[in-house]
């Protein structure tokens, strides 16, 4: 599901490519440089004065922006910004105009809306109603497309296994007696032929599990599959994680199937629900039916907040379909018999013996606690006269009082595709850093497919010039702005040792690291730009590190010295902004006392925040005769704080 828009746009754009102009897809891409010297109307009043780079961007690469979406209407332009969900509420009149512009300016001037904005644009171009595929099942599987003859592969990703809902399809339909399953590892691999081959003369099922442990071992299972007369019962399944080292041909060979959480609440129920029939739902009580939908939409919250690490969870929890099982027996044995749920034993199992199992953060626990006691309670049922409330999260969602399948389907059925952070009790803006975190990596991916290619293509003059442009062009302005960057730094040049307070030496060493990064960036830039003059030989050394460029990957030496933005443009207008600003600090350093004569120190103008933190730690445990370990920093939000 992480690859969907990647796909969607990429397809979209040569599928349409009436709608993309190349400075228009380079901007969207962030390769595209802005031209020196170039005039740029003036900013329309309601777009901020932050936002006046990526307006000047915008203008600059699709000049018919202004006019034909007349950016210059501040009353319409202002509310559309102004709107919770810019995305679906341009000001009327622009859908008449080049739907990649109206992304174009989502993404200009409101990023946190551009993840939603790049799927509806896909949905429009391709007629489709979502850019996630109908959610499936084993039993699907089985019914419309598994033959004998074909095995089954299951790519897994983290969290999602199919084991135990396979087993329990297989149990159902062939019987427990005639599925078997055997996780690959070392010493299994006779076993695992044998078995092979008796499940195929028989008509049993059999499922190899986690095969990418034993990828040398793969072109023998291959041939043994090859050589089978399977019975027409025969099913194997095979899963593995993804592994670049998997052999060609046996994928090529197998029905693949991506199984990972689906994408949202709506998706997660669905797929619960597909997996549940209704004679399964209906074996007990209603009060059995509710808690089960209970515990699924439960199990797709807890899945689905991990979309919102750090805020949601401290980090990805590997909930799976076996938990969510584990909670179904816990709901028969507590239902069984038409008894009253006890409430304390239910959560504390699930707490403890389940879910929680897998937490390891007292702050997650907490978290988790709270949705079991919201969940399972008898608010949620009705229970000892207490009149019900909705479903968590929601505001008029209620639980049916029957153990009629049909009626819970309709409640998914009606849910939103898209999930707001309210279904997961956060607070409204906890979706912005997710969704510019999500676009920000769908646009890492294009810019990888669109020159990974020539990485792999070798040397070609023409091409390089081309697609090295915007980053010798970038990097000939900053030469000429700061022209420091050309002169290689000297021994005695930047001297810290005559400085006496540790933050004076910090600033000193960290200028004299980025006058090195500067140097090296500047001697591996100035030789492409030679090489493409034909003024210099090509080297192995340059070529590996211009593949990088090429692949729109920072080149590992630079990597290495500093860990800067991903993108090679924005790490290199970064490591200039750093050393213009460390220059000016240093020449304050070279008299002395950096923290008494500057108002404040900017830690983004810093390569390395975390030393610069333990000077001043050090510095100020001097000045207050303390130990370092009696101070504790204090941060705010209020300039006008005093910690005193």
């Amino acid at each position: 599901k992480t690859d969907q828009l990647t796909f969607g746009m990429h397809f979209v754009r040569y599928l349409h490519p009436e709608h993309f102009d190349e400075p228009a897809w380079d901007l969207f891409l962030g390769t595209l440089v802005e031209q020196a010297g170039r005039s740029t109307p003036a900013r329309p009043g309601w777009i901020p004065s932050e936002l006046q780079h990526p307006y000047t961007l915008l203008v600059g690469a699709a000049p018919s922006i202004l006019t034909n979406f007349n950016l210059q209407d501040t009353d319409r332009w202002g509310a559309w910004h102004r709107s919770p969900n810019a995305e679906a509420n341009f000001p009327s009149g622009s859908e008449r105009q080049n739907p990649f512009h109206r992304l174009l300016i989502t993404q200009a001037f409101r990023s946190d809306r551009l993840e939603l904005a790049m799927g509806g644009f896909i949905c429009a171009q391709l007629g489709i109603p979502t850019v996630a595929p109908p959610s499936t099942s084993i039993a699907k599987l089985h019914e419309t497309e598994s033959t004998a003859a074909e095995p089954i592969l299951f790519i897994t990703t983290p969290g999602a296994d199919p084991s135990q809902e396979l087993e329990e399809f297989a149990g159902r339909l062939v019987g427990r007696g005639r599925y078997h399953q055997v996780a690959m590892g070392q010493g299994q691999a006779e076993t695992a032929i044998q078995l092979l081959r008796e499940c195929a003369k028989n008509g049993d099922w059999l499922c190899l599990k986690n095969i990418h442990l034993v990828v040398a071992w793969l072109s023998t299972l291959e041939k043994e599959i090859f050589t089978l007369k399977p019975h027409p019962d025969f099913r194997l399944f095979l899963t593995a994680e993804p592994s670049a080292k998997f052999p060609s041909s046996l994928l090529e060979s197998s029905l693949k199937v991506t199984f990972e959480a689906p994408p949202g609440v709506k998706k997660n129920l669905q797929r619960t629900y597909e997996a549940w029939t209704q004679a399964y739902v209906a074996q007990g009580n209603p009060l059995r039916a509710q808690l089960l939908f209970l515990l699924a939409w439960f199990h797709a919250v807890v899945q689905e907040r991990r979309n919102y690490v750090p805020q949601g969870w401290s980090k990805f929890y590997e909930f799976s379909f076996a938990d969510l099982r584990a909670g179904a027996d816990i709901i028969d044995l507590g239902t069984r018999e038409g008894r009253t749920p006890q409430w304390k034993y239910i959560n504390g199992l699930l707490e403890n013996a389940i879910y929680g199992g897998r937490v390891d953060n007292h702050y997650d626990i907490l978290v988790l606690r709270t949705y079991l006691e919201q969940f399972f309670c008898n608010e949620m049922v009705g229970g000892s006269g207490v009149r019900n409330k909705p479903i968590p999260g929601t505001k008029a969602v209620y639980l049916p009082t029957t153990s009629h399948l049909p009626d819970y389907l309709a409640i998914i059925n009606q849910m939103p595709d898209q999930d707001e952070p309210a279904l997961f009790s956060m607070p409204a803006n906890a979706n912005r850093s997710v969704q510019e975190a999500n676009s920000r990596a769908v646009l890492t991916q294009l810019r990888s497919m669109s020159s990974a290619k020539e990485a792999m293509l070798g040397f070609d003059r023409e091409l390089w010039a081309k697609k090295l442009a915007p980053l010798l062009k970038l990097w000939e302005r900053c030469v000429a702005q700061v022209p420091v960057i050309k002169k290689p730094l000297h021994v005695r040049e930047v001297n810290a040792a005559s400085l006496k307070n540790p933050v004076d030496v910090f600033i000193a060493m960290e200028y004299a690291h980025g006058r090195r990064l500067l140097h090296n960036m500047d001697r591996l830039l100035s030789s492409i730009n030679k090489i493409l003059r034909g003024q210099e030989m090509l080297t192995s050394l340059v070529q590996e590190q211009a593949n990088a460029l090429l692949r729109s990957e920072v080149p590992t030496k630079w990597d290495t010295a500093w860990e800067g933005p991903e993108d090679p443009l924005k790490y290199i207008r970064a490591a200039v902004t750093r050393l213009v600003e460390l220059e000016k600090l240093y020449q304050v350093a070279q008299k002395g006392n950096v923290i008494g004569s500057v108002p404040s120190v900017d830690l983004g103008h810093l390569y390395h925040a975390d030393t610069f933190l333990n000077a001043l730690r050090q510095q100020t445990a001097r000045k207050l005769n303390d130990s370092m370990d009696n101070l504790l920093l204090v941060t705010t939000f209020d300039r006008g704080f005093d910690p005193g």
